[in-house]
């Protein structure tokens, strides 16, 4: 299933290519009957037993591996504004170069090139700086035309919304045996289909489930608003302005097996293997099925369905043992999250939107985006005009972020 979902190009060039199946079971035991997979360190690894070490050796190996020198040079260029400004001004323009060249190329014509550097008051700090970047003789400092291919623009996914790891469940002291699974989480793009990017990345232990891992998964479509219904008749009147409290339901896909949530009968792995039966068998619930008891390759997308027709996709990074400088509890680990794209109100095209109204004439398109001051000014429409709006709360990305 996941590998017919998730089989264009645009998704290879993001996930893949995919490894054998790991049965995460069978790697810890092969850890625990084979000596040969522990690591064991040296003497020496552990800081105590630098201890032991002469002081002059110990000065010697710290002046040796130290970056104190490059360290304080660095800061000193961060710290003042004409500095890092003229840093970033080079950097900048190499890098215009390069795609300026690159695009010339492409299209055989060339082109207008680009003035990225400004007029800088020349202070002594400056010209020492100018001298020190000119004066360094590494061939691969400045950067060559083939740089190009390896150079992109910064996304939103290289970002993140966290500043430190987001820990879930107080379990302490896990089995030192344990496995550590790091999971990245990609969403399609709204705007085009073809396309995903990560949404979020967590950490689980081989003991946590796929409904821990699951119910840490930050989505919009949890937000969604519950509707409101009039008392008696149960005729829709308009959504509440908090996010629905029940889940419709999810389904995750792993190796032609659907596990489902097993909150509804028939519940979604049910209802998808009535569709398509052949590649399809039925699995345990996910808050039933431990990472210990599954078959899984990296690189590889797993697909999940949720909330009627929110899809994502799972991708094993990584398949490791339990180190001793990892948390120690607040498995599953949440380590980051893609800061969400939030449209601007459509009237003053200033503050983010807060509402979507939908069947309003005054405001020329249906649905439209408008933030929480522009919609009180405007107020809903008098007379049978009203009858027609719905005015639906966006999401507040608060569960899960």
């Amino acid at each position: 299933m996941s590998s017919v979902t998730c089989s264009t190009a645009s998704h290879e060039s993001f996930i893949g290519p995919s490894s054998e199946l790991i049965d995460i079971d069978d790697f810890l035991l092969s850890v625990r009957n084979n000596s040969a997979h522990v690591f064991i360190p040296p003497p020496d690894f552990f800081p105590q037993a630098a201890e032991s070490v002469n002081p002059r050796r110990q000065d010697d190996i710290a002046s040796e591996c130290g970056v104190d020198d490059v360290r304080s040079k660095v800061t000193s260029i961060f710290n003042d504004p004409r500095l890092y400004v003229h840093a970033r001004q080079i950097h900048d323009t190499a890098v215009n170069s390069i795609y300026d060249l690159a695009e010339r190329k492409k299209s055989g014509k060339r082109k207008r090139k680009r003035e990225v550097l400004s007029k800088l008051e020349d202070t002594p700090d400056l010209v020492a700086l100018k001298n020190g970047l000119g004066n360094i003789k590494l061939r691969s400092w400045p950067l060559p035309q083939e740089a190009a291919i390896f150079i992109r623009g910064p996304k939103n996914s290289d970002l993140n919304t966290l500043t430190e790891i987001k820990y879930t469940k107080e379990i302490s002291n896990p089995a030192s045996h344990s496995a550590v699974v790091t999971v990245s989480i990609y969403n399609r793009l709204a705007w085009s289909y073809n396309f995903v990017y990560r949404g979020s990345q967590h950490a689980v232990l081989s003991s946590n489930t796929l409904g821990d891992l699951y119910d840490v998964i930050p989505c919009p479509s949890n937000e969604m608003p519950g509707e409101r219904t009039a008392h008696g008749t149960g005729t829709f009147i308009g959504y509440e302005s908090g996010h629905s409290k029940s889940s419709s339901g999810c389904v995750v896909v792993i190796e032609g097996t659907a596990f489902g949530d097993g909150r509804t009968e028939p519940d979604y792995a049910s209802k998808l293997i009535s569709h398509i039966p052949k590649p399809l068998a039925r699995g345990s619930k996910i808050h039933d099925t431990p990472f210990s008891s599954l078959s899984l390759r990296l690189n590889h997308p797993y697909w999940l369905v949720h909330q009627g027709n929110c899809e994502h996709f799972l991708v094993i990074d990584q398949i490791r043992l339990l180190h001793p400088h990892d948390p120690p509890s607040g498995y599953p680990l949440t380590t980051q999250i893609t800061p969400p794209l939030i449209g601007n109100c459509r009237v003053c095209t200033k503050v983010p939107a807060v509402y979507s109204v939908v069947g309003d004439v005054r405001l020329g398109e249906s649905p439209c985006i408008l933030c929480a001051p522009c919609w009180r000014n405007m107020g809903m429409p008098k007379g049978k005009d009203s009858d027609s709006v719905v005015v639906i709360p966006l999401p507040k990305y608060e569960f899960g972020w």
